[in-house]
């Protein structure tokens, strides 16, 4: 409602939407009626009326539910509604755009839509003694496939959506003038995070009946309300715009004192994010969910050896999908109820009596940071969104979907050198190696490149938030200054060698991608040195909470679980998750050169081996496929064939449980550096004089060390004084202090002022001295 306040019966019929909405994805959502017919259905399907307060098209929830308000969750509207809402709506903080159309060209690295629907999960090709056409053709629709394997769980680690700058100035340095832009130095959201006060009445796992008020007069129930968190509080008038009220300012000019000088938060989710990361969560369910005749021939999951989840069977085992009175009892059911455990040689896999989005059906991971969070969450409202909405309107107090993170500064979701100093050792002796220096010292291409930046950007070195700022500035179709405007995609991430005379259609030397391989290829150079030492030691935390999901499956003899392992487990964080966890998988595996883009997955797909006559080709009785990005890359680890997708799952385990470890690992400093000598020596010392304390008649020692040392001390300054006043007696070079302190330095003083001082320095006050050049400046 612009401009006025909302009627009562508004209100409430709004509130009612709220309660049945999936993951509350559209609050508030403006009355317009320009927006597409389109816009409209899909917002009557989801019980909304975007023109009308009608009442809902199914009945309201009695309560929302905390579980889906308490995340973070989509702003107001979705992008076509928003494009349709007028400019000054007052419920929307920005103009933030959600399209890719200032350049002709985009990087891989913003995942544009286009880049997404590329990045859909393949279908499992034949096995190579299956179809006769050594595995050429997929086993769709293909008569004569046989169903030897069959998936039974998959572990997805992604990277977060498109998201604002990680810092702000003047650590995050870019180019001349970018702070002081509008456009690249004020960053404003729409992208909000709501959120639910706790309840002292929780679902505990059982179900129970609204409290009453306690002694204290509180209802120990779930809340109906929500808090809207929004970075606005140090709003002020921007130059472009003065006003009489801070709370009608034009969000398009909204300033405020936060360190992007609008309402967006350091590296917070945008909604270009949260579209690819709900692509991702589609791509997922594709792949592995089944849902009769409502899954198409191209989708994965036609597969029956890709269907984790089958929602053609209930809990009973009946498949009836496919008729009118099996399509009643889905819907009588909920499709949520249609989860059954799946059942391996080694055990069982997730738990029945549970709901397919609850734990141990799916773990979920992230670190704790709002980009992370949010991006988990929403590619789980694409993979579960019809399951959550039909838990929802069953009134079912178990649409709950647990979340596990830790404290950031300890989480290992990335490599982190401060809970293992180790890090610091490995990651300087890859910088300090030989092959690392000739070419950051050496080569033609890195000072052309350093050149180029100090010339036209102003800055003596290349930071590290170099890369950062030009992708995070193209892939929000923000202007790129003219001196590297230039990017066509012509030289891609292995070009290392150009010439240096080479130009693009402009007339433009690539100086955007040249600087910003430069940059991948400098930060990601550790990952792979000395055969992955750096990344191996850095996520082997991450590894062993990967594993442990793992082995249990492949392995429950020797790695039993107290509770069942989940049939998928979601692992949120950042690039510098995904890409020293393919560094660790082998050098062809993943190239130094390339950078993980926004959104980016790998999938570890593990399959049960059911047909006896494949044992031979995966003797441990189960397969992986690993898969980024769409690309499958199960045959570049070695030991794998290069011909098949699938590949024992027992190379993978020896591959990564060397180093799959969290405290045992080793993360003791080896080696002492130049800069840490001083440091490291008065460590041992002080390790030394312990010992030595501690031991039988160390007390004794130490006494006698201290005398000894005092009795030379004092023979040594008898010596040399007898000898000074030897020579005093006999006038040999004394000088009193006050001919030092006031003659001498006359003496100098006025040879210094002739020029005939017989070196470059002055003294001056405190002991400091000025260098100074033949021309007498200050150096």
């Amino acid at each position: 409602w612009t401009g006025r306040k909302a009627p009562k019966k508004e209100v409430t019929a709004h509130r009612a939407r709220l309660r049945h909405c999936p993951v509350v994805y559209m609050l508030f959502l403006p009355a317009s009626s320009s927006s597409s017919p389109s816009d409209r259905s899909n917002n009557t399907r989801m019980g909304f009326s975007q023109s009308s307060p009608r009442k809902p098209s199914s009945p309201p929830m009695p309560r929302a539910r905390t579980a889906l308000t308490a995340a973070l969750i989509a702003s107001a509207t979705t992008p076509a509604a928003f494009a349709a809402a007028p400019a000054t709506h007052t419920r929307v903080l920005t103009n933030e755009g959600n399209s890719y159309e200032k350049y002709p060209i985009y990087p891989q690295y913003c995942s544009t839509p286009e880049e997404m629907e590329q990045r859909a999960i393949p279908p499992l090709r034949m096995h190579p003694n299956d179809d006769g056409k050594n595995g050429e053709g997929t086993n769709q629709n293909d008569d004569n496939r046989k169903e030897g394997t069959r998936l039974v769980h998959v572990t997805a680690l992604i990277r977060h959506g498109a998201r604002t700058p990680w810092a702000g100035a003047p650590g995050y340095q870019c180019w001349d003038g970018y702070w002081q832009s509008e456009e690249t130095g004020v960053w404003n959201c729409d992208l909000m995070t709501y959120m639910s006060p706790p309840s002292t009445g929780k679902y505990d796992g059982n179900r129970r009946e609204n409290a009453e008020e306690d002694s204290k007069g509180i209802l120990e129930e779930e809340p109906d309300f929500l808090f809207e968190k929004r970075y606005d509080a140090l709003k002020f008038a921007s130059s472009k715009q003065q006003q009489s009220s801070i709370y009608q300012v034009d969000p398009q000019y909204t300033t405020t004192g936060n360190e992007l000088n609008g309402t967006c938060q350091l590296g917070q989710l945008l909604k270009r994010g949260y579209d690819q990361e709900l692509s991702n969560g589609k791509h997922i369910r594709q792949a592995y969910f089944y849902d009769g005749n409502k899954t198409a021939d191209e989708h994965a999951a036609s597969d029956p050896r890709m269907r984790l989840w089958d929602l053609t069977v209930d809990r009973t085992g009946r498949t009836d999908v496919n008729d009118a009175a099996g399509d009643a009892a889905m819907t009588n059911n909920s499709a949520s109820d249609a989860t059954v455990a799946t059942t391996t040689a080694t055990g069982t896999i997730g738990d029945p009596t549970k709901k397919i989005f609850q734990e141990p059906n799916l773990r979920y991971r992230a670190d704790d940071e709002q980009r992370t969070l949010m991006s988990g969450q929403i590619l789980l409202r694409g993979l579960f969104g019809p399951e959550l909405l039909s838990s929802m309107h069953n009134d079912d107090e178990s649409t709950v979907i647990r979340l596990h993170t830790g404290d950031y500064s300890k989480d290992v979701l990335s490599i982190n050198s401060a809970i293992c100093p180790r890090l610091d050792e490995l990651q300087q002796e890859a910088y300090g190696s030989e092959e690392f220096r000739n070419w950051n010292e050496t080569s033609a291409e890195v000072v052309e490149v350093r050149r180029f930046v100090k010339e036209e950007l102003g800055l003596d070195v290349i930071p590290s938030s170099m890369l950062d700022c030009l992708m995070t500035t193209i892939c929000t179709d923000r202007t790129l200054p003219d001196f590297v405007n230039d990017y066509d995609g012509s030289l891609g991430p292995k070009s290392w060698a150009v010439d240096q005379d080479q130009t693009n259609a402009n007339g433009n030397k690539f100086m955007f991608e040249r600087i910003a391989n430069y940059a991948i290829k400098s930060h990601n150079f550790p990952y792979q040195y000395n055969n992955g030492a750096y990344a191996k030691l850095g996520m082997g935390p991450l590894w062993k909470e990967i594993v442990s999901n793992i082995l249990p499956i492949v392995d429950s003899v020797n790695h039993p679980s107290s509770t069942p392992p989940p049939k998928m487990a979601l692992f949120s964080g950042h690039d510098t998750t995904l890409m020293p966890i393919l560094a660790t998988l082998g050098p062809d595996v993943w190239h130094a050169y390339e950078w993980a883009p926004y959104a980016s997955m790998i999938l570890i797909e593990i399959h049960e081996v059911i047909d006896s006559d494949r044992k031979s080709d995966f003797p441990s009785g189960f397969a992986f496929r690993l898969i980024y990005n769409g690309d499958v890359l199960t045959s570049k680890m070695d030991g794998c064939l290069e011909d098949s997708e699938l590949c024992d799952a027992q190379i993978l385990l020896d591959r990564v449980l060397p180093f799959a470890k969290f405290e045992d690992r080793n993360c003791e400093l080896t080696a002492t550096s130049p800069e840490g000598g001083f440091e490291e020596k008065t460590k041992e010392m002080k390790t030394a004089a312990e010992t030595l304390v501690e031991s039988p008649g160390g007390v004794l020692v130490v006494i006698c060390i201290v005398l000894v040392s005092a009795a030379l001390g004092s023979l040594l300054t008898i010596f040399f004084m007898k000898r000074y006043l030897q020579n005093a007696r006999e006038g040999k070079g004394l000088i009193s202090l006050g001919e030092l302190s006031m003659t001498v330095l006359e003496e100098y003083d006025d040879a210094y002022e002739k020029g005939d001082a017989d070196g470059r320095s002055k003294p001056t006050i405190y002991g400091a001295t000025a260098v100074t050049d033949p021309e007498n400046e200050i150096i």
